[in-house]
């Protein structure tokens, strides 16, 4: 049961839609005014390259707009150190480091999306609630931050005590799913009698490295399913939804909806990943929800990226509470955020617009903000980190005394993609997930329906 005074009146389940790797000013930059702490993209923001100043920019709108920038910007931990504070002073490092990358053009990283070309995410923003003080947990990859979104820590080797910070330092084993034990929300719900659920799209979901969800794959369901449980009245408390990652799957070459930029496969050479795909993603969600009133009223849907993936933003991050009880990694101890990354807070009652309120420039929410939000709506006991313990809730974002936002009319846009013929008969590298058919049984025979 929810605790008195929750800090989200109302609220009885919470969508959790990851996307991969855009930074806020990116995809939200042009639809606020600037700050130095706060807002969207700066009038006349630069970068550095060579003797040049590359300016922010936005490219006009049509399915070429959606591809930028290729190929992938680095997103290393040494990468993300010299984008945030290289020798051109902070934040000021994005054109220089994605210069060094083979083919690519360092004007690509400054690129911020007009209206047009993210018709759905624009459309959503202006009518319900992002924050402009939303940071990832860490200046490091997608495994970690999301992680952190999850078990409130990236974890650590627990032989040498060093923190992990790249994908690759995870355990490298032939299955790799399961393998890390530590505590998560998931537990959490489980032990104060909460429902959960992980929503994935073809690929075994992330959120599967953690023991707790790979041994209990009951709790797993494909992306499919949601439009029924929103419609069934179903949901569970807490639902986790990860998108396609790449191209390949049992069933042949399918689009990844993750919007993570660069190729749509592991390896070099896969066609560009379309942002149009996660629009269309995030059409679909969105649409569900709104075709339940009743369930919409009662569910909170946030949408949020695991890290900036190298592309630019104006605002440094501040320091943050390390996830670790002492002795604290010698490698890096997390006591900062990572790069702003977007997103947007979806029910009736939000506060709408910018949240927090324009004037408070000391608030910071990261992932772990997610998972403080629940454990105080939802009375969830024990603490997941240290950082989890001292992060900011979302209270204040709900208003149910307000007149409910009328939901915005949102078509389900085209995914505009194709695989490219260099990878006809090339190999996928499957490393992160199990090969499919060896649990998971026969796929649902229709394909993400439009509500």
């Amino acid at each position: 049961m929810p605790v008195i005074d929750p800090p989200l009146p109302g609220i009885e389940h919470v969508v959790l839609l990851m996307f991969e790797n855009r930074s806020f000013d990116n995809m939200l930059g042009a639809f606020y005014p600037a700050a130095e702490t706060r807002g969207g993209v700066p009038n006349g923001w630069f970068n550095p390259y060579l003797r040049a100043r590359l300016r922010a920019w936005q490219a006009p709108a049509g399915s070429d707009a959606q591809t930028i920038p290729y190929p992938d910007p680095q997103e290393c931990f040494d990468h993300m150190a010299s984008q945030i504070d290289g020798p051109f002073g902070p934040m000021m490092g994005f054109a220089a480091d994605y210069g060094t990358v083979q083919g690519a053009d360092p004007k690509a990283v400054m690129q911020y999306y007009q209206a047009a070309n993210v018709p759905v995410t624009s459309a959503l923003a202006m009518a319900y609630a992002a924050s402009d003080r939303y940071f990832a947990s860490g200046p490091v990859q997608t495994w970690p931050n999301r992680l952190f979104s999850l078990c409130g820590t990236p974890g650590r080797d627990p032989v040498t005590n060093m923190a992990y910070l790249n994908n690759e330092d995870y355990p490298d084993d032939d299955v790799i799913l399961g393998q890390l034990p530590w505590p998560s929300i998931f537990e959490q719900l489980d032990n104060q009698g909460e429902t959960w659920r992980v929503y994935y799209d073809d690929e075994e979901p992330i959120a599967a490295l953690i023991t707790y969800v790979f041994e209990s794959m009951d709790n797993w369901s494909w992306f499919d399913t949601f439009f029924d449980d929103v419609s069934n009245g179903t949901l569970p408390t807490f639902s986790l939804i990860e998108p396609r990652y790449q191209m390949w799957s049992a069933w042949g070459r399918i689009a990844p909806n993750s919007n993570h930029p660069g190729s749509s496969t592991i390896s070099p050479g896969g066609s560009p990943i379309s942002v149009s795909c996660g629009e269309q993603m995030l059409a679909q969600v969105y649409r569900a929800l709104v075709s339940n009133p009743e369930l919409f009223a009662t569910t909170l849907l946030i949408v949020t990226y695991d890290e900036h993936g190298g592309l630019f933003d104006h605002v440094s991050p501040p320091a943050a509470a390390s996830p670790f009880d002492p002795p604290l990694p010698a490698n890096f101890d997390y006591a900062r955020y990572g790069v702003r990354v977007p997103n947007l807070f979806i029910n009736p009652y939000v506060q709408q617009g910018l949240f927090p309120a324009p004037g408070a420039t000391n608030v910071a929410f990261d992932h772990t903000s997610i998972l403080a939000t629940l454990r105080d709506q939802f009375g969830l006991t024990g603490s997941l980190s240290p950082r989890v313990a001292a992060a900011t809730n979302f209270a204040g974002l709900i208003d149910p005394s307000r007149q409910p936002i009328v939901p915005p009319g949102i078509p389900v846009p085209e995914c505009v993609w194709s695989p490219s013929p260099a990878t006809e008969h090339a190999e996928p590298i499957v490393r992160t997930m199990l090969r499919r058919g060896s649990f998971l049984g026969p796929r649902p025979t229709r394909r993400t329906p439009v509500p």
